[in-house]
């Protein structure tokens, strides 16, 4: 008895000190994804460890190797999800839980984003994303699918329906954006520093205080999702992805016409966005019935941009939801998940608008 005493009283002094190193090793590594201004790449292999789940799939497209997941009801209508800008596919996680008995749900992460990467070969462009998109459903051979995007996503997705109206039946644009309030926040970043400042000065506090921005109830921000969004950024090649895209669009479509805010960088909802088109794309030309879904506190992108937007399509619905913010189908997946199944199925959509003054 003595003898197991003494065993365990010294494995006891041993084990203090080594939990104890491992508390503060944890707390420093927390502290430095938290605040430090350098933030260096996640290994890929682990972030596809972490964040694929049974239902990931990987599939050549062609220089990107895309990430996407086919999930829900495969006798169902289908539906094709894109996310926002910093995004993943993860983003229509509450959508896959309301809908799935119904609808079949792909989704993907979109080159430059999530576990996709950037493309290899090719430049990274609006247009480049335009293009991979329809040959991603070529490639599932998806047809008469609905599209539904949110911000960039949202951008991306009408953009489809004016070049592949062979592919698109109906669209859901969710707080749609472009690629404008984009190349503005990268030329505000660009008076601020290098293209290193915006590739590499990523600390979670950075993402954490965007998403507060972009939200508007803030207690449906879990830690949870906060590091997905850090870990996802942090993909080799992700960051300077975007800033490509970005810078992209605003030299071969500006061309000095537009004003670019050149005030010291802030947050998204600091900026005054113009629903303007600046590329070759019309929205004009989405032949397609269309359901406009828009939080009505969404700072990034107001509803009065997306009404100007709806207004420019023929056969538009537009709704706005009281208490959301600008990642509509994140914060609120019930009520524009059941307001989106009612428009795929061509039933009554009730007016959701609430409190909002829009």
């Amino acid at each position: 008895m003595q003898t197991r005493a003494l065993t365990q009283s010294t494995s006891n002094s041993l084990m203090t000190p080594f939990t104890i190193l491992s508390t503060v090793n944890w707390v420093a590594q927390e502290t430095y994804s938290e605040f430090g201004l350098f933030q260096p790449n996640k290994s890929k292999a682990a972030l596809e460890r972490q964040y694929t789940d049974e239902n990931s799939e990987f599939i050549q497209v062609g220089d990107a190797r895309i990430h996407y997941r086919d999930e829900g009801n495969p006798d169902g209508e289908t539906l094709v999800l894109l996310h926002g800008t910093y995004s993943s596919l993860h983003t229509w996680d509450g959508w896959l839980e309301e809908l799935g008995e119904e609808f079949r749900l792909v989704r993907l992460d979109m080159p430059g984003f999530g576990l996709t990467g950037p493309r290899t070969d090719a430049a990274q462009t609006v247009a480049g994303l335009v293009r991979t998109v329809g040959e991603f459903c070529d490639a599932l051979e998806l047809t008469d699918v609905t599209i539904a995007g949110n911000s960039l996503g949202g951008g991306i997705a009408w953009r489809v329906a004016t070049v592949r109206p062979d592919l698109v039946s109906k669209l859901i644009l969710i707080n749609a954006g472009g690629a404008t309030l984009l190349s503005t926040l990268s030329t505000s970043l660009m008076n601020f520093g290098t293209e290193f400042v915006q590739q590499y000065v990523t600390p979670r506090m950075i993402v954490r205080l965007i998403l507060y921005d972009a939200y508007y109830d803030k207690s449906k921000l879990s830690e949870s999702l906060v590091r997905r969004y850090h870990d996802l950024l942090l993909r080799p090649g992700n960051r300077s992805a975007v800033v490509e895209i970005a810078s992209n669009y605003r030299n071969q479509h500006f061309n000095g016409e537009y004003a670019f805010d050149q005030s010291f960088p802030r947050l998204p909802s600091g900026y005054a966005p113009e629903p303007q088109v600046w590329d070759d794309y019309d929205i004009a030309e989405v032949a397609v019935p269309t359901l406009f879904q828009w939080g009505c506190e969404d700072e990034w992108l107001p509803c009065e941009f997306g009404r100007e937007l709806a207004e420019s399509v023929d056969d538009s619905r537009f709704i706005v939801y009281d208490q959301v913010g600008h990642i509509a189908m994140e914060e609120d997946p019930v009520r524009t998940a059941t307001d989106a199944a009612a428009f795929i199925r061509g039933s009554q959509i009730g007016d959701a608008a609430g409190d909002c003054e829009c």
